[in-house]
């Protein structure tokens, strides 16, 4: 016999093989209505009824191999138009996935399984062909969040762990109502999170309905479960108070030297030359804007889907670093003697030259360096505030400058250098300790870092803590480096008056 005649032979058998394989199974066409996949599902499913009545448990395993296989391949649409009925198909299965999969199948068991899933099944066909769907974007489905998922797991946990298997599935079926509304969201950020969910679910669901329930591994699971989903669960963790601490810190220091530059001008006799100064001010501001809104459109570019947690996390740590050496610089000239020393070095060397174009680029650096700081701060700090705290803290900084500037500016009052210095430099650090929380927050969120949890430790969103490992180590690292910072600097200034130093 030729090898062509053996290759056709081989083909013919093949083929035929693969024809009584498929006999009586409906080919699922992948670009098929979801309607009509949904009942190919249907006729698969009564197939699973047939091998349990005749007790062949592999041809039931197989069935729902098949099933569960199919179903993957369109249950993405169903999802989208309806997901309710998606979630009401997914128990289904779960179910039959049980039975099936038993270390003792029981026939009757499945038998019942099957059934369930071929009327959901073919219900959930005539009310996609009928346009009878929920919607996927009903008010209620609006209304879930991350946060109202993790209060429902809390709750199963709770039932759980007093033996209430029947309040634990209850409260686990609702967080698995509510899950495809919030999916989503935890999809673009994180696909192998979004998966390890699914699972989780499924999973958790299959050990509360075994006979007896499976407390352990449900609870295991669940919490599992939880950990998952806690980095997506963050409120917005800003508040008005740090939006106003910003802008009234940076504003303060810039006001601090343009108010040294013209009390310089007065003494020198001129006075005349302010206007450079001025000019020098409102250039600044003016760049400053213009820096803000080119940051902005960058940062909206680059930190869609998942990549904005990541830009997100980065922007944070790098505001977080420039806050801390401000603090370090303002701890470092807390004394009203290190704060003119400061202020004539700067200035005097200009006057000497009689450079008045020197000393309103001064003004200008002095203005625009501390536009563009805070330009970081608020693009670190917008994802994570509402509008309507950062407009209150915005307001109100900007409402407390303008009475500073009026007081020091007309009427003639100094403001207290040290105290100054003193709150100005730990408002700073505790910025930036929130600053780095909420960073490296972004950053588990988008993936990059790992989550840890630590049960013991509650969130404070006001000081920026979470309750990882990851997050905490930093900032515990970062509190012992400011009091030794702190203890240094007030040494070396106690040396030289001959006392102890104290912090």
């Amino acid at each position: 016999m030729s090898i062509i005649k053996k290759h056709w032979i081989a083909v013919a058998v093949t083929g035929a093989l693969i024809a009584w394989m498929m006999a009586g199974k409906p080919l699922l066409a992948q670009d098929a209505p979801v309607a009509q996949q949904l009942q190919s599902l249907a006729a698969q499913a009564q197939e699973g009824i047939e091998a349990a009545q005749q007790h062949d448990t592999a041809a039931m395993q197989h069935e729902y191999s098949e099933i569960h296989e199919n179903w993957g391949n369109f249950e993405d649409s169903v999802r989208e138009q309806d997901p309710q009925l998606y979630l009401e198909l997914e128990n289904a299965l779960d179910s039959v996935k049980d039975t099936v999969t038993a270390s003792q199948v029981d026939p009757t068991a499945a038998a019942a399984a099957y059934d369930h899933l071929t009327d959901e099944l073919n219900l959930a066909a005539t009310r996609l062909q009928s346009g009878t769907t929920t919607g996927a974007t009903t008010a209620a489905a609006q209304s879930v969040t991350p946060a109202g998922v993790l209060d429902e797991l809390d709750a199963a946990l709770t039932a759980l762990h007093q033996g209430d298997s029947e309040q634990g599935a209850a409260h686990l079926r609702l967080a698995a109502q509510a899950w495809p509304s919030i999916e989503g969201a935890v999809a673009t950020k994180s696909k192998i999170d979004y998966n390890a969910i699914e699972s989780d679910l499924s999973s958790a669901g299959s050990a509360l309905r075994t006979n007896p329930a499976d407390l352990a591994t449900a609870t295991a699971v669940i919490t599992r479960l939880r950990q998952t989903l806690l980095p997506y669960a963050a409120p917005p963790s800003y508040s008005a108070f740090d939006a106003a601490a910003v802008i009234l810190r940076e504003g303060l220091e810039a006001l601090l030297i343009v108010v040294a530059l013209l009390a310089l001008l007065r003494r020198s006799g001129n006075q005349d030359k302010q206007g450079w100064v001025w000019g020098g001010v409102a250039l600044g501001i003016l760049v400053s804007i213009g820096t803000g809104f080119l940051f902005q459109l960058l940062f909206n570019q680059v930190s869609a889907g998942q990549n904005r947690e990541l830009i997100e996390g980065i922007t944070g740590l790098v505001a977080a670093a420039m806050l801390f050496y401000i603090s370090y610089w303002l701890h470092s000239k807390s004394s009203a003697v290190s704060w003119q020393k400061y202020i004539h070095e700067r200035t005097s060397q200009l006057l000497a030259r009689g450079s008045m174009l020197s000393l309103a680029t001064l003004a200008f650096l002095t203005v625009f360096r501390e536009g563009a700081e805070t330009t970081i701060f608020y693009i670190g700090m917008a994802p994570a505030i509402s509008m309507s705290d950062l407009l209150l803290g915005l307001g109100a900084g900007i409402a407390i400058l303008v009475v500073i500037a009026v007081l020091m500016l007309v009427m003639g009052v100094r403001l207290p250098i040290r105290l100054f210095f003193t709150v100005g430099g730990l408002l700073v650090y505790y910025l930036g300790f929130k600053f780095v929380g909420m960073g490296i927050h972004s950053l588990q969120v988008a993936g990059v870092l790992p989550t840890a949890p630590i049960p013991f430790i509650p969130e404070i969103p006001f000081l920026g803590i979470y309750p990882t490992w990851t997050s905490l180590v930093p900032q515990l690292l970062l509190l012992a480096i400011a009091i030794a910072i702190v203890y240094y600097l007030r040494s070396t200034e106690q040396k030289k008056i001959g006392t102890p130093a104290a912090i």
